[in-house]
């Protein structure tokens, strides 16, 4: 399994948030929105003229190493599970002209390095943008590559 911010390789598909909660799931011919194995709604990438994420960033470049850590004292302190999960994102895809704003689960509390978010969002801009890139989704960890390139260079 391949992570890097918001994107994750799960089962030969790029995805975006947390598979196991509502997340995108990107393939050659759909953008298809699922809550964990569920089924979900599909949407025909000609029909998307915008993908745009709503998660918290942090300027912290390990933003999911200091959660574990930080929540692992806190429950060994307290003797039992503190009950603290990730806040939910959500995105935002324009489907033939409207507005659609779905939730995307997060992999770990705290947000997300801000890079690797404007790393995921120019990458979804760019399969947006260029239909002929998609077919790169059949190898999705090109693509984790490719955003992460993105977004150390976004961090300069």
């Amino acid at each position: 399994m391949r992570r890097y911010g918001p994107l994750i390789v799960a089962e030969g598909a790029l995805v975006v948030g947390d598979p196991g909660r509502g997340h995108l799931r990107l393939t050659e011919d759909v953008v298809a929105h699922r809550h964990g194995a569920g089924a979900g709604r599909v949407f025909a990438w000609e029909h998307l003229s915008s993908v745009r994420f709503d998660v918290p960033t942090t300027g912290f470049r390990y933003p999911g190493l200091a959660s574990t850590i930080g929540l692992g004292i806190l429950a060994a302190a307290a003797q039992e599970d503190v009950g603290i999960g990730p806040d939910d994102g959500s995105v935002e895809l324009i489907v033939r002209g409207e507005a659609q704003r779905l939730d995307l689960g997060r992999h770990h509390v705290g947000g997300y390095w801000r890079p690797t978010v404007v790393g995921a969002q120019l990458l979804l801009d760019q399969l947006i943008g260029h239909p002929e890139q998609r077919l790169l989704l059949g190898r999705p960890e090109v693509l984790v590559d490719l955003a992460a390139k993105l977004a150390r260079r976004e961090a300069g």
